[in-house]
């Protein structure tokens, strides 16, 4: 299955991609000025209407907590251990979501990191639908040279997203250098429809949320997840006011997430609990940032300190702002969703709180 051609909602991800990279001035703050602040005071600091965090402790997450400020919370987002959590737009988070998935298949054979692309997409690959007939905007001959693995650490050379008056195209050759892409993560999105024989969705579904007792994570909201809508809490806009959630008509491996505090944490259990996934995670991760001590492996940035290494990633879509991490070494970490473009102040707070020797990451340019 190829994915959606360049629409509107295609438009809201390269703006909210340029954002994450310090592609807007307004929304680009260096976040090591927040380490050390209280958490509910720095909510109420900044307005951001409502955060979920779960933290991990050896790898077991612990239970859910709520933090408001600034606005009204929803009427279902209660503080009740026994009522439904609130629902967020995860953005990126989807990335690490989408690699345990492959990297499963690479442990089964079905997949090789450093096999080319074009053994698994020998027509080529474009962004449009079949149906339309387009011509493959990268070649069989340009899939020879971008390794799977590429995809998954961002170093495929493809942008973060394409345009829509042009076909796709490398900016370098693939392994040269680091280059954050969600395009790499919707081409690795066909790659697994076309491996597996499914639908992306249906194999997300199949292969994670279910065995994972994922029960409040979809990919994109269906007519049949109404109670689901129901907890999908309302985005927040950096300058304040209501941002509408990008409603995602097809699934996509980049930036489609939508799930709850606690069912991310159950992934990041899933891997902190798995060496031999974690080893592939680790496997010649990418250069990312050597004055901080930043790489990039299969699925997750990775920061260099002592007691770790430390998985992160990021997630920025139009309204919300998340963040996971966690160390490696003792499995300790946390997840933080927000429903406000502000709320990575708080993953600052939350990492110097848990995971105090990890500080390269809290100044990665761009990052909010």
């Amino acid at each position: 299955m190829n994915p959606q051609p360049f629409s509107p909602h295609r438009r809201h991800l390269l703006l909210a991609g340029l954002a994450a990279l310090g592609g807007s001035a307004c929304a680009s703050r260096d976040l090591r000025s927040f380490r050390g602040q209280d958490l509910a005071q720095l909510a109420a600091q900044q307005s951001i209407c409502l955060a979920a965090i779960v933290t991990l402790k050896g790898g077991q997450a612990q239970s859910p907590r709520l933090l408001r400020g600034g606005c009204t919370a929803p009427a279902h987002a209660t503080d009740s251990a026994d009522g439904p959590p609130p629902l967020f737009q995860a953005a990126s988070l989807t990335k690490p979501v989408v690699a345990y998935l492959a990297l499963q298949l690479v442990r089964e054979g079905r997949l090789d990191l450093d096999a080319p692309l074009s053994r698994y997409l020998p027509q080529g690959y474009s962004r449009k639908p079949a149906a339309a007939g387009a011509e493959a905007e990268l070649s069989a001959a340009t899939l020879a040279r971008i390794p799977l693995r590429c995809l998954l650490n961002h170093s495929s050379g493809l942008p973060n997203w394409g345009s829509s008056w042009g076909p796709l195209r490398q900016d370098f050759e693939a392994g040269q250098r680091w280059q954050y892409s969600g395009e790499g993560y919707v081409l690795l999105q066909a790659v697994l429809s076309a491996v597996s024989g499914q639908d992306f969705e249906a194999l997300m579904q199949a292969r994670v949320f279910e065995p994972l007792g994922m029960r409040d994570s979809r990919l994109r909201m269906s007519p049949a997840d109404g109670e689901l809508r129901a907890r999908l809490v309302p985005g927040h806009a950096w300058m304040g006011g209501l941002v509408d959630p990008i409603e995602f008509k097809r699934a996509n491996a980049a930036a489609s997430l939508i799930t709850s505090a606690p069912d991310y944490a159950r992934l990041m259990s899933a891997w902190l609990r798995d060496p031999a996934l974690l080893a592939l995670l680790l496997d010649r991760a990418v250069s990312v940032a050597p004055d901080l001590s930043l790489s990039w492996g299969q699925g997750w940035g990775l920061e260099q300190a002592e007691g770790g290494p430390y998985l992160w990633q990021w997630g920025n879509n139009p309204g919300y702002r998340a963040f996971a991490m966690a160390s490696v070494h003792s499995g300790d970490g946390f997840v933080l969703l927000s429903n406000n473009e502000r709320g990575l102040a708080l993953a600052a707070a939350l990492g110097s709180e848990l995971l105090p020797k990890a500080r390269g990451v809290w100044g990665f340019g761009g990052l909010d």
